[in-house]
């Protein structure tokens, strides 16, 4: 249900909302939310543990808590943003996130494990 207002606004391919965005602010976006908000979460994963607020030795817990920082933004932010009007700008920052965290998402859970286990 949420994914027919986004292929409805990538119907003739990002290229629409990428240009009235601009190529920084989409490289801005994709950038804070696929670099800068993992070692966030990884931080406060960290004081959350020192701080006795997750379960010794369970490293599969730190490692989900760890991954959904790594995540991309929502599709439904992306059926938010359509119901105010800037449908077609939240559908390509999604579509390029989305292509970005194929690799990112891939890094950072590399770093998890060797960190983890």
């Amino acid at each position: 249900m949420h994914l027919a207002p986004l292929g409805g606004n990538l119907v003739d391919g990002p290229g629409a909302g990428s240009k009235k965005l601009g190529l920084r602010t989409t490289a801005a976006i994709i950038i804070g939310r696929l670099v800068l908000v993992p070692p966030a979460g990884m931080c406060m994963v960290a004081l959350a543990d020192r701080l006795g607020f997750i379960p010794r030795g369970d490293t599969m817990f730190k490692f989900v808590l760890l991954l959904q920082h790594s995540m991309p933004t929502s599709v439904l932010s992306g059926a938010v943003a359509n119901l105010r009007g800037c449908g077609e700008e939240s559908a390509a920052v999604l579509f390029w996130m989305y292509v970005c965290a194929v690799f990112s998402v891939a890094g950072w859970m590399v770093l998890y494990i060797r960190m983890l286990f």
